[in-house]
């Protein structure tokens, strides 16, 4: 809606091109679980999640829109989680 903040909630992250383009200032989504095994240790941005989507975990911006990408709690597959510490999110949202 025009004149108006809009927030996407997605469970897949891959929404978010398609989100920025539609003007939707900020879509928050989960669905990697930061990639629940995440060498980030020995590589910056090494994670099995990438293979799905360049959007694993955290805070990404691109004209049109934002997107916050959450850990979670859980897994997938394995039930391990190895370099992709849980996470719950609080965000403060207000008018600028």
């Amino acid at each position: 809606m025009r004149d108006m903040v809009n927030i996407l909630l997605s469970h897949n992250p891959n929404s978010f091109d398609r989100a920025a383009e539609l003007g939707i200032d900020l879509t928050l989504a989960g669905h990697s679980h930061g990639g629940t095994l995440s060498l980030g240790f020995v590589h910056r941005g090494l994670s099995l999640a990438r293979l799905e989507t360049p959007y694993v975990s955290g805070w990404y911006e691109k004209p049109g829109g934002q997107l916050y990408v959450n850990r979670g709690i859980g897994t997938t597959g394995f039930p391990i989680r190895l370099g992709a510490r849980p996470e719950i999110t609080v965000l403060e949202l207000s008018r600028a």
